[in-house]
């Protein structure tokens, strides 16, 4: 697996994790604030999928859909994709 790839799947597995997926979904519609959102978003955060402004005790969070959905589009594991998002609908639902 080359880097491309590896930080691809990386991404993948962080926006899929059980306890990750509830927050991005929540945080869709509008920003979230939280102190302990840094620590379980630092990956998403350091790569631009999440945003953060203000300083930590009063930071505010949302997902950039956009940057989001291109990674689904273009990630070249499809099958790891449509795994993610039905697992990723069961907690949704």
């Amino acid at each position: 697996m080359n880097e491309s790839n590896e930080h691809t799947q990386k991404i993948l597995d962080t926006v899929f994790d059980e306890n990750i997926s509830e927050i991005l979904a929540e945080m869709e519609n509008s920003p979230r604030k939280c102190e302990f959102l840094t620590e379980k978003l630092s990956y998403l955060i350091q790569h631009e999928f999440v945003g953060k402004i203000g300083s930590d005790s009063q930071a505010e969070y949302s997902v950039d859909s956009k940057k989001l959905a291109n990674l689904m589009e273009t990630a070249h594991n499809f099958e790891n994709v449509d795994a993610g998002l039905a697992k990723m609908d069961g907690y949704l639902n």
